[in-house]
Parts: C-alpha cells; structure tokens; sequence
C-alpha cells in the first residue's frame, strides 16, 4: 500500500512544475513575463526560436493573436509570417530581429 502524503506531494510537486517550464531549448533562455489583453504568457527567446506559455486560465478565443503580440513585446522582434505554431496554451515561432 503506497503512503498518502508521498503521494499528495509528488502530485503537488508534479503539477507544479509544468505551469511555467519550457522545453529542454528554451530552458537556458531567460523568461519574460507579458500581459496582453488579460492574457498571461511567459516568453523566451533562444537564437531566432521564441516560445510562449500561456500563464492564467481562459477561454481559447484570440489567444494565438495575444501570443504572437507577447513574443513581439517580450523579444522586440518581429515573428516571421506563417511560423507561429501551437495551442492555447504553448506557442512556438520563427522571429526575425533586426541586426
């Protein structure tokens, strides 16, 4: 029989490290934390990859829209056309950044 607490605490440990944890490229990069439109992400930018988190809950209406304006915000970047790819609650592009 397995111990309850154990249980409950690496439960809690578990959900708590993916609220704001970026994929083994982006974890060297710094985070940036941006609102849009009431929209929570936490941006980072590795070379010409940037990629958002969607922070808070909501609905899924115009949250791409509100990503590809925090990646902008958060990098002063440009996100190249047709490269932003994801879900409401992770998104990945291509960014240009003017030398």
């Amino acid at each position: 029989m397995t111990n309850p607490v154990r249980f409950l605490a690496l439960a809690a440990v578990a959900a708590l490290a993916g609220c704001d944890s970026p994929g083994p490229f982006f974890a060297p990069a710094p985070a940036t934390r941006v609102t849009v439109d009431g929209s929570e992400f936490s941006v980072r930018r590795r070379n010409e990859k940037a990629q958002a988190i969607r922070l808070n809950r909501e609905r899924r209406d115009g949250v791409m829209r509100r990503a590809h304006e925090a990646i902008e915000i958060a990098t002063g970047c440009i996100v190249v056309p047709g490269t932003l790819r994801g879900d409401p609650a992770l998104v990945r592009a291509t960014v240009y950044c003017a030398p």
